[in-house]
């Protein structure tokens, strides 16, 4: 099997494009969102900003159902090419049962962000068949900055684009192919037992995480397993899991994993370039891929 994250389209993205900005999330600083509009003026994109981006009450950029009302504006204004989240955090989840998917549904256009908005992403794939990209914005101006916006240009404002722009270490087996769900593991279970859990069945699970030692990762592994993902999925992606591999944790990412793929005979990849590192790179989520 050819390795094809392949999306074949008309760019993602055009200069003068009107993208909606936003924040679902924890709020953002004013500097933040100063950087992210900066940047993406010097790509020649037009920001337009939704009512909740900056906070304004501790962590928050508005109620849960603001922030609810707010992205459901951005998906059903017609001048809106795509939607960029720039938050991140916890407080995500508050805005599901405010949000009007059937609206969404109707009005669909891609969606961009990462972290805790995995539980908006596998939200509107699940409720409004919404595709989205899994993407930190922040990396455009962090360390790796340059390297950063030259790939995002490659991957959003060319024709075809093909997202495996990094090399894979199988753990078990040597392909999959599938729909891609999934995305920080934490947040990505916000959703186990909601009415907002995505369909499993046959998709490659795609999985990441910024803190937790083996022993955390290894329990939410076995929540996974108690509700059923193991014995229906196709296969899993693995990103970063960022404390458990800086502090060299054992058992290790790889030997927590192994011993799943073991008894399920899913296929397991593993990349260091998704995730929450500096240099991650993008990965498409609700989109078929075969690698």
């Amino acid at each position: 099997m050819s390795n094809n994250f392949l999306i074949k389209n008309t760019p993602i993205l055009k200069e003068y494009d009107t993208i909606g900005i936003i924040s679902t999330s924890d709020g953002v600083s004013k500097e933040t969102l100063s950087k992210i509009i900066n940047i993406l003026e010097n790509f020649n994109l037009k920001p337009k900003l939704s009512q909740t981006i900056i906070r304004v009450n501790s962590h928050f950029s508005g109620t849960g159902e603001e922030r609810a009302e707010e992205l459901t504006k951005l998906f059903c204004d017609k001048e809106i090419k795509a939607i960029f989240d720039i938050s991140g955090g916890d407080s995500a989840n508050y805005i599901l049962p405010y949000l009007d998917f059937e609206k969404i549904a109707q009005n669909k256009k891609y969606f961009f962000g990462y972290s805790d908005l995995s539980v908006i992403i596998n939200f509107l794939y699940r409720k409004s068949h919404v595709k989205s990209f899994y993407y930190n914005f922040h990396n455009l101006y962090g360390e790796f900055a340059s390297e950063q916006q030259d790939l995002f240009k490659k991957l959003f404002f060319n024709e075809n684009p093909n997202f495996l722009t990094y090399d894979l270490n199988w753990i078990y087996g040597k392909s999959m192919s599938g729909i891609v769900i999934g995305g920080n593991i934490r947040c990505f279970l916000k959703l186990a037992g909601t009415k907002y859990f995505p369909n499993v069945g046959k998709k490659i699970l795609f999985l990441e995480s910024l803190s937790g030692n083996s022993n955390r990762i290894g329990s939410f592994l076995a929540q996974l397993e108690q509700i059923g993902v193991f014995e229906k999925i196709s296969g899993i992606l693995l990103g970063t899991f960022t404390e458990l591999e800086n502090k060299k944790d054992i058992p290790t990412t790889e030997e927590l994993f192994l011993e799943i793929a073991k008894k399920y005979k899913l296929p397991i990849a593993k990349t260091n370039k998704l995730g929450h590192g500096k240099d991650a790179h993008c990965l498409p989520i609700g989109f078929k891929i075969n690698i």
